[in-house]
């Protein structure tokens, strides 16, 4: 899509014309801004071929059998405009797996731009071709009724061919004159005789299709004016344009816009016109909204859905694709994700990072994301929605990534909890990043604990938060004997008053540890 920019004129073209003023005589030339803005003009106009539409220079590349890349250029032409012109012209059937065609070999024939010259060859009744040829000049010149009438084409041919009759209308004479002239070419080379009457404007919209494929359009909602294009662009008609009433159109005029573009000309289109052209495809995938995986036959012209039907029996690979990408969108929170599994993922990282020699695996979010195919796949078979995620048995699953004696090991190494004096099992806090893990223990549970405890063989000191029998911090430590000898004392005499009915006794090296109050 092309767009119109009023800019600075640069310095070369200035230059020349100034040049002008004495080309026939003596004259004066005077520049409208200063000497001094003069120098920061821009030094030359870019050229043309840096902005032009590619896809006439490529029909003829294709025909002579070679490729932009096969010929010198002053400029060389941009690969982004290349490959816009290769798609067009594959969309248009004038191109295939970069050869040109016999079609493309037609088009080529005829003295117009590919989009044109494969409207006019679309049609084969002598009637439509007339029409198509009113159209092709139509499209070709400028508007004869200007864009207060609204976008309609079909407004321009009616006006156009009541012109050519000699009735009344409004317009531009000379536009009418010049698309006459231009649409009488075109009945010669087609050999076809005037026709001047009545025409439907679904069949006008067929032919603005064939020339503008990527720009069949369709309404997002009914009766507003903006539309979707088949390109994934978004379009908006004016407000009261009488075109809001179709649901589909055939774009022919539309400006590049900043968000959305401007549709200055257009036909409407009947759906059924479209079916051939469309492609069916089946689109599986995941409703993050519902929690359910759903598959789709899909009709559709590039970004625009014509038709879709639910599909009863999903392939079973691509089911199974589905639901490791719903996992990676929602992430791992879909599979009932809590504290238990953080703490096995920490517990193994840690490991990985204490004992680097022993192979441990890297069960991160990312990994077990990446490769979910890998460790998930094969407890998928049941499963097409949320429920079902959170119905698996995860803490199974998990084990299953390490080997029969690495799970004995992680045990071993690096236990979920610890048995304390009280006889109360406490958990244990990892870090993926291997810190020391913490055990939140409160204070009368470890009396008689001498050495603070330490897991990974005896390698790895645990940090002892030393709890008050209300849950609240008394001490922090990773040596409970010189706790026991130092601190103790203190924290006995401000908490005795606080907690009476607790255990504070004298000597915690031979006291017995309780649970809750003491024992009477």
């Amino acid at each position: 899509m092309s767009k119109l920019e009023t800019v600075s004129v640069t310095r070369d073209a200035a230059d020349q014309r100034a040049g002008r003023a004495g080309r026939v005589a003596p004259g004066v030339c005077y520049r409208l801004w200063s000497k001094a803005s003069h120098q920061f003009l821009q030094p030359a106009r870019q050229p043309e071929i840096l902005e032009a539409d590619l896809a006439p220079l490529m029909l003829e590349l294709f025909y002579w059998g070679t490729s932009a890349e096969g010929l010198k250029w002053f400029t060389p032409p941009p690969n982004g405009a290349l490959n816009q012109a290769v798609d067009l012209l594959t969309q248009l059937g004038a191109v295939t797996e970069n050869k040109i065609t016999a079609k493309g070999k037609q088009m080529l024939r005829l003295p117009s731009h590919p989009r044109i010259t494969h409207l006019l060859l679309s049609v084969e009744e002598e009637e439509a071709k007339a029409l198509a040829a009113d159209l092709a000049a139509v499209l070709e010149e400028r508007d004869p009724l200007g864009k207060e009438e609204g976008a309609d084409l079909s407004l321009r041919i009616e006006a156009l061919r009541k012109w050519r009759r000699g009735d009344f209308v409004k317009g531009d004479k000379t536009n009418f004159e010049r698309i006459e002239k231009l649409a009488s070419q075109w009945r010669r080379i087609l050999k076809v005789p005037t026709n001047s009457s009545v025409f439907t404007d679904l069949s006008l919209g067929k032919m603005v299709s064939e020339a503008y494929p990527e720009r069949i359009a369709k309404q997002t909602e009914k009766f507003s004016s903006r539309y979707k294009l088949a390109n994934g662009r978004m379009a908006k008609l004016h407000d009261h344009d009488g075109l809001n009433r179709y649901t589909w159109l055939a774009i022919a005029s539309i400006d590049f816009g900043a968000n959305e573009g401007k549709i200055f000309s257009a036909a409407p289109l009947d759906e059924t016109d479209l079916v051939p052209i469309a492609t069916e495809n089946n689109k599986v995938g995941w409703d993050e909204e519902r929690g359910i995986i759903f598959g789709q036959a899909v009709k559709q012209i590039g970004a625009l859905t014509l038709s879709s039907k639910p599909i009863t029996k999903i392939d079973e690979a691509l089911r199974v694709k589905t639901l490791c990408n719903a996992l990676r969108q929602e992430g791992l929170r879909l599979l009932n994700w809590e504290e238990p599994q953080h703490q096995w993922q920490s517990r193994v990282l840690s490991l990985r990072i204490w004992r680097p020699d022993e192979n441990w695996p890297d069960v991160n979010d990312t990994w077990l994301l990446d490769h979910a195919e890998e460790w998930l796949a094969p407890y998928l078979s049941d499963v097409s929605n949320r429920l079902h995620f959170q119905k698996l048995d995860i803490n199974s699953i998990l084990s299953g990534l390490l080997p029969w004696e690495m799970q004995q090991q992680l045990t071993k190494l690096a236990p979920a909890a610890l048995q304390v004096p009280s006889g109360s099992m406490i958990k244990i806090e990892y870090s993926a990043e291997g810190e020391a893990p913490i055990m939140k223990v409160r204070l009368q549970e470890v009396f008689g604990l001498t050495e603070t405890p330490a897991i990974n063989n005896g390698r790895t000191k645990i940090i002892l938060h030393l709890l008050s029998p209300g849950y609240k911090p008394v001490q922090i430590t990773q040596d409970l004997k010189n706790f026991w000898n130092t601190t103790y004392s203190e924290v006995r005499n401000e908490f005795k008053r606080q907690y009476p009915k607790h255990s504070w006794p004298e000597d915690p090296w031979n006291a017995v540890a309780v649970r809750g109050v003491k024992r009477k």
